[in-house]
């Protein structure tokens, strides 16, 4: 199944799951909310569309690291190259080298973020220089930028 077919799926499955809503509410009365349209983005501090990690790193960290601290983008890194999966392990080289790339971007890597995002459990570390994300990681995305 290619990108464009996925995202026509998921549509489809978000409409029909805001018609069973509508339904549902409709029985008790109540009156409901159109769902959003296509083109619908959400308020800041709500949660944007699941990341889509076959985007170019750049990119990804352009749309998602935007006013977030030093911390956040460590988190946000080690969730791009993992793809989400908290069972995979990233080295702290490999990091650290898409950082330098992105420099401007994200400013200059300091080693205190890997730290700060172990203490706010968005990464973890199974063994010294290795890191893996945790499920809370994406809470970054929920949290006002």
């Amino acid at each position: 199944m290619n990108r464009d077919e996925l995202i026509a799926s998921l549509e489809d499955i978000r409409r029909l799951a805001s018609a069973c809503i509508r339904s549902l509410n409709n029985d008790r009365g109540a009156t409901v909310k159109a769902s959003p349209g296509p083109n619908h983005r959400p308020a800041r501090g709500q949660e944007s569309s699941a990341p889509d990690f076959g985007q170019p790193v750049r990119h990804f960290m352009s749309t998602h690291a935007r006013g977030r601290n030093g911390q956040q983008r460590f988190a946000l890194l080690v969730a791009y190259f993992s793809k989400g999966n908290p069972d995979t392990e990233i080295d702290l080289q490999t990091i650290k080298n898409a950082w330098t790339r992105m420099q401007s971007l994200l400013g200059k890597f300091n080693t205190g973020y890997a730290v700060w995002a172990k203490d706010n459990g968005w990464v973890d570390s199974p063994k010294s220089k290795v890191y893996v994300v945790t499920p809370k990681w994406i809470e970054i995305l929920r949290s006002d930028a």
